[in-house]
Order: structure tokens, then sequence, then C-alpha cells
């Protein structure tokens, strides 16, 4: 397993908050620690919460191949990956890793006696996975890829456990294309700051340079499609927190589930002002030997 010191990081605010996400977020008992996406296709807070799991589920079933091995990276306590388990029921093998033991320890108990060849969780780094141990047919990571701090080398990494063809979906925040590589505003790059600092989320990419980097590793974006007008902003809840954050948030950031709600209120922020954009991702690999130096 990874032992930087941002993979520690990283471990300790999911040890330390996932109680807190499970007992106070509304999920409706999915248990996704995932964004709600209201498309017009949804009904319910449930179908909400459960829409990315759905999205994943039918690049799934339009891939050219048989899916029979499933890679979660970054699987949370397991509802994305036993959401597929009950919506793909010709999934050989659903394998999930975390890099918080707390995480896995919630997943395992739910896997059901006759269920138990078919889910695997272990706890690891996504950036540390051995190939011989991690072959899947299709990968995917919700709200985990901009956690790591090493985009190439998670690129590369799936390059040895995914085969030609293969699959791999990202739906996580992505910097806007739109948004000046340079010279923000001193706003604009402070909201950035807080968001990426209080969240942990070194990896955070446009969607140009991840194309970039993954062509480099042997991969090519098949498709990109942005899913930010079906999040929902400005709720009672969030202006709440934003007057919380307006009035104490230097004494918020010393608290490590308080920080959370600092930098949600910054990554509102920098959704309504078009700095980031909440997008779903989809690359496929090529033929082996097409990865180029560098």
């Amino acid at each position: 397993m990874e032992r930087s010191s941002h993979a520690r990081q990283v471990r300790a605010y999911y040890d330390l908050n996932t109680e807190r996400f499970l007992r106070w977020g509304k999920d409706d008992g999915t248990r996704n620690l995932h964004a709600a996406l209201w498309h017009p296709e949804v009904g319910s807070l449930r179908e909400a919460m459960s829409y990315s799991n759905e999205l994943v589920a039918r690049e799934i079933e339009c891939c050219p191949y048989p899916v029979q091995r499933l890679l979660d990276l970054g699987c949370g306590v397991g509802g994305t990956l036993f959401y597929l388990g009950r919506r793909l029921p010709g999934v050989r093998l659903l394998q999930g890793v975390s890099l918080s033991p707390v995480q896995i320890d919630h997943a395992r108990p739910r896997i059901t006696e006759n269920q138990s060849e078919r889910f695997f969780f272990a706890e690891g780094c996504f950036l540390q996975l051995p190939a011989e141990r991690f072959q899947a047919d299709f990968s995917y990571a919700v709200e985990a890829f901009a956690h790591g701090p090493d985009p190439e080398r998670f690129f590369a990494v799936q390059a040895k456990i995914l085969p030609p063809g293969g699959r791999l979906v990202i739906i996580d925040d992505c910097l806007s294309d739109a948004m000046p590589s340079r010279d923000l505003s001193a706003r604009h790059a402070r909201l950035l700051d807080v968001y990426r600092r209080n969240w942990l989320l070194p990896g955070l990419r446009g969607v140009t340079a991840l194309k970039s980097i993954a062509e480099a590793k042997g991969f090519r974006l098949i498709r990109d499609r942005n899913l930010t007008p079906y999040l929902r902003l400005r709720r009672p809840r969030d202006r709440a927190i934003a007057l919380l954050v307006r009035w104490f948030r230097s004494r918020m950031e010393r608290h490590t589930y308080l920080k959370v709600l600092v930098g949600g209120d910054a990554k509102q922020k920098c959704y309504r002002e078009g700095l980031i954009d909440y997008r779903l991702l989809v690359f496929e690999k090529l033929a082996c030997g097409t990865e180029r130096d560098g």
C-alpha cells in the first residue's frame, strides 16, 4: 500500500469522516458517498444518489466485449459496487479498493454468503495495485481520481491492469478548460485552493490535460459528458453552511469534519463561477505498444 504523506492524509480523512458521512449524509440508505445527480429521468433521492452508479452500468453494457471483472478504484463502503452487482448479474467478479480500512470494514460484512466468491474488497492505494492480483475488464473511479497526487501513474497502473480495448471510467470534478491556465483572479485562485486543500485533491486537472496524460499511457478518450447541470446547488443547507463559513472559516478548518464543509462551500462556488465541472470521462486502452515515452 502507498505510504506517502498524502496517502496517509487521505486515509485519515476517510477513517475519521466515513461514519459522519453515513450518519449525516442524505443518501436514502444507498450508502453512496458521492453527489446526487438530478437528471430528468430521476424521480427520487434514492435514484439521484444512484445515478452515477447507473451511468457506470450503462457504460459496461455498451462495451463491445463481455465484462466479467470489475474494479472500483476508491470504492468507499461499496455502494457503487453492490449496485452494479445487483444491476449486472452476469458480471462474475466485483473488486473494490480503498485506502481506508474503516471503509473496507463497512463494506465486507455486506457480502452475503452466496456472493462471497463474487465480491472482493481490499485496503490499498489505486496508484500501487499489483497487476498480477487486480486484473479487470473494466475499471472506474467515482469521486476518487482527484485524490491521487499522480495522474500519470494512475493511467500507467490501469494500462497494466486492463486488456487492450478495456475501458476506464472517471466521474469526478475537472478544472474547466474555459478557465485561463494563468492569471486567475485572486478570488478564483483562493476558491480553488480552499477546495483542493480541504478535500485533499492534488489530482484536479482539466479534460484537455487528462486526455494528453491518458494518451501518453496508451488510452484514448472516447466519451466526455458534463454532469454539472444535474447537481443541485444552493440548497437551504448549502446556504446555511455558506453563512457559517463566512463567520467561522478559520475555526472550522481546524476540525476534521468541519473543514469538509469549508471545502464543500468553496466547491459550490467553483461550480457556480465556472472554475470546475463534474464530468463523466470514458477512456479506452489501445493496443499494446502504444504508450509513448515520457
